[in-house]
């Protein structure tokens, strides 16, 4: 197992970051392969590439992110032209503990190493090993942690009346602050009434695009949009 501790060891960088994270110092792409290069360097390894996932949430899955699902076929090649995958933090592969773990069992197997670099684990000793599933867990809570917190905070402004990120269908924001807009809300009574009809999402999409009623960006209205505003409005309150 490479533990990265070698001179000469060829190492593909992975980088990744969510959109809340882009600028955060430390966290961005830049930062992290800064910090990747800068090791690598200092231990005698080289960086022959670097993979970026740019707004990717660490809890979507490593194989379908557009970066990662290089990273997965990496581990299943059976001749990698690197021999160890560089990370700065184990967060950067995922944040779900248990897709975490199972990454790790199979760079244990694999004919590529992980090297984290921040973390300072081993893959190959005992302890570097619990270490890693030990952040792996923590990874995870620190997750559930952020849903929450975002959970409540949303939940306050909604209490408040303000607006988060765009105001949503039905209303524009005004200094901060959710104001009823008329002709949606006009749109966002008949979605409603065509719903206690017994309508469906994609009926009512076709009969508010018949009818020519725009979206709030003025594209055309689909059944999972339909169903988006209809459940905002009923968390905002129609009519609020």
């Amino acid at each position: 197992m490479v533990t990265g501790t070698e001179q000469g060891v060829r190492l593909l960088a992975y980088v990744r970051c969510s959109t809340a994270e882009q600028a955060s110092e430390g966290v961005s792409l830049e930062a992290q392969r800064a910090r990747i290069e800068a090791w690598a360097a200092a231990v005698g390894a080289e960086v022959v590439d670097v993979v970026e996932d740019a707004a990717v949430s660490g809890g979507k899955p490593l194989a379908e992110r557009a970066g990662g699902a290089r990273i997965a076929a990496l581990l299943e090649a059976r001749k990698p032209d690197v021999d160890a995958v560089a990370i700065l933090r184990l967060d950067r592969l995922g944040r779900d503990a248990a897709e975490s773990l199972a990454l790790l069992k199979k760079f244990r197997h694999s004919r590529v190493g992980l090297i984290s670099v921040a973390d300072r684990l081993d893959l190959g000793t005992p302890q570097g090993r619990a270490m890693a599933g030990m952040a792996a867990v923590f990874a995870e809570l620190e997750k559930s942690l952020i849903a929450q917190r975002t959970a409540e905070a949303l939940s306050e402004k909604r209490r408040q009346g303000r607006a988060w990120n765009h105001a949503p269908f039905g209303w524009n924001a005004v200094d901060g602050i959710l104001e009823p807009d008329e002709a949606e809300q006009e749109t966002l009574g008949r979605i409603q009434r065509m719903r206690s009809e017994g309508l469906s999402y994609d009926r009512i999409a076709k009969t508010l695009n018949e009818d020519g009623s725009p979206t709030k960006r003025g594209g055309e209205w689909y059944a999972a949009s339909v169903r988006s505003v209809a459940l905002t409005a009923r968390k905002v309150g129609v009519g609020h």
